[in-house]
């Protein structure tokens, strides 16, 4: 265990100059984002695919599909304020 060298991590530092250089972690975050941002696109598709198919299954009438459609909004619009609460 004495042999084993602790070498820092830089991040934000070109090593070959020592100079700050955030364009690495720049790009790693909007991929992140953009990853986050398609995964989030994906679930709600699905939801909504899902609302489709239960309406469709149910034969449910203009009202109903109303209802349940105004349902998820509040579900999301309520999930969201508790996001500002965290």
């Amino acid at each position: 265990m004495k042999n084993i060298e602790v070498k820092p991590i830089l991040v934000g530092v070109d090593l070959a100059t020592g100079q700050r250089d955030y364009s690495a972690v720049t790009v790693s975050i909007q991929a992140i984002r953009e990853d986050e941002r398609k995964t989030l696109l994906d679930k709600f598709s699905s939801r909504l695919d899902s609302l489709a198919c239960k309406a469709v299954q149910e034969k449910m009438s203009y009202s109903e599909v109303y209802q349940l459609l105004a349902g998820e909004a509040e579900r999301l619009s309520n999930e969201a304020a508790e996001l500002n609460h965290v």
